[in-house]
């Protein structure tokens, strides 16, 4: 199973396009500071991943929420997590959200490997209870955005930067 933390990735996404004057590679789909993917991810990593989870927020109504879920349900995420925030408030839920899904699936033993899609060292303690159930965490992240703790952390860890972003003719001395 796959768990992203998507409001973080995409905000360090923003981010790293941004210094790098890059542009985001084939086939990524983003809505900036909420969401990004690429369904290619899952297909370069194994194909027999069950379920992709995916953990954002977003300033709207209720139709904004369902609108920005279908997009990742376009994008190949099965279950799509998105809540409301609100400029004052944010959201609190992405990360909490994430965190109890992981560990309760880990704990029913649905899964052998999970894939974190983060780079927070909040989530050292999650990764070490989920080993705790017995399963393995491979951690993906974005080079702008990783704890050194959360990669000692994790059994394996692979940067996604370069399969989310190409460099851009402009962006070359």
């Amino acid at each position: 199973m796959i768990f992203v933390d998507g409001e973080n990735i995409a905000i360090r996404f923003g981010a790293e396009r941004k210094e790098r004057r890059a542009k985001a590679a084939s086939g990524v789909v983003e809505m900036p500071d909420v969401y990004v993917w690429s369904p290619s991810l899952v297909r370069e990593a194994n194909p027999a991943i069950l379920r992709r989870y995916y953990y954002t927020s977003v300033c709207g109504d209720v139709p904004k929420v369902r609108e920005t879920a279908e997009a990742l349900k376009q994008a190949g995420i099965e279950a799509p997590r998105v809540f409301k925030k609100t400029k004052e408030r944010g959201s609190k839920r992405v990360d909490i959200t994430l965190a109890t899904d992981m560990l309760t699936h880990a704990h029913r033993k649905h899964y052998d490997v999970a894939i974190l899609v983060a780079g927070d060292e909040d989530y050292v303690p999650l990764v070490e209870a989920v080993q705790r159930e017995g399963a393995l965490v491979h951690l993906w992240f974005l080079q702008n955005g990783l704890s050194p703790d959360l990669r000692l952390a994790a059994d394996l860890y692979r940067d996604i930067t370069n399969a989310l972003l190409i460099e851009s003719p402009e962006s070359r001395p």
